[in-house]
């Protein structure tokens, strides 16, 4: 049970990031960067996966090996990174918080943060990629998912075609 929920949180925010890009993937919430992040940065979906992964991993998470919702033709495109069990991390708001400054500390642009349904929700962005950070706050942290997506008019394409495959 408790792993289909965290599929249905990480599906989720996959689909948040995917549906709430504006152009070139990042929202109209970022910093006055233009919503570009890093000017110049060239990522890949490995790269940004490791990125978030240090960042997670130094504040105190642990990534569940198990739990993968991106599509196998949008490896290139959108990476998720959800974490285990927040309630491993010995305060799970703090290892947020650090996982955030270390994205930052790294060169990521932090936007505005807004609540989404039960999810609170952080964006950042570098270059042409956009991560949302989506966590459940209830009473203790239930859920925490990192979902990045490359805002390139490609992966665009290959994102929209795999929501209209999934509505059919």
């Amino acid at each position: 049970m408790r792993r289909g929920k965290w599929a249905a949180a990480a599906a989720g925010v996959v689909l948040l990031v995917a549906g709430c890009g504006g152009e070139g993937g990042a929202d109209n919430d970022t910093a006055s960067s233009g919503g570009s992040g890093a000017q110049g940065v060239k990522l890949d979906a490995a790269t940004v996966s490791k990125e978030i992964d240090t960042a997670a991993t130094a504040a105190g998470f642990t990534k569940d090996p198990e739990i993968d919702t991106v599509a196998p033709e949008l490896k290139e495109c959108m990476v998720n990174w959800a974490v285990d069990d927040p309630g491993k991390a010995a305060d799970p708001e703090k290892a947020l918080a650090d996982t955030i400054a270390g994205l930052v500390e790294a060169g990521w642009t932090e936007g505005k943060g807004a609540r989404q349904g039960y999810a609170d929700v952080k964006t950042l962005t570098k270059g042409d990629w956009t991560i949302k950070s989506a966590s459940d706050l209830g009473k203790g942290i239930k859920a925490v998912v990192f979902a990045g997506t490359h805002g390139t008019p490609e992966c665009a394409t290959l994102v929209i075609a795999d929501m209209e495959k999934k509505k059919s």
